[in-house]
């Protein structure tokens, strides 16, 4: 009796293995296909109105922002080197020698 209750088991065990791999292939082919759908959807109908899809802008605003910060990313601005003046009743600090 138990050898039937063991073979029995596995054999349950072994389809509810291979249900759960089932089911999970198809929850992620559903997800991927989903995606898929929604990316065709975007893509058409950036091809139809000609507007970018707000993603794009948005990251290209925060690309554009972040330009500043990286290093050689500023424009370098040549100015005309000019005396300092103190204020009436006020001194300048004493010049450091290099």
């Amino acid at each position: 009796m138990k050898l039937i209750s063991d073979l029995v088991g596995g054999i349950l065990r072994g389809v509810f293995k291979v249900a759960m791999f089932a089911l999970t292939v198809a929850f992620v082919l559903g997800v991927l296909c989903v995606g898929l759908i929604v990316v065709l959807v975007a893509v058409l109908r950036f091809l139809l109105t000609g507007r970018k899809p707000a993603v794009v802008t948005t990251f290209t605003q925060f690309r554009q922002a972040a330009q500043k910060y990286r290093p050689g990313g500023g424009d370098v601005v040549d100015v005309q080197a000019h005396e300092v003046h103190a204020a009436p009743g006020t001194a300048l600090p004493p010049k450091v020698l290099d």
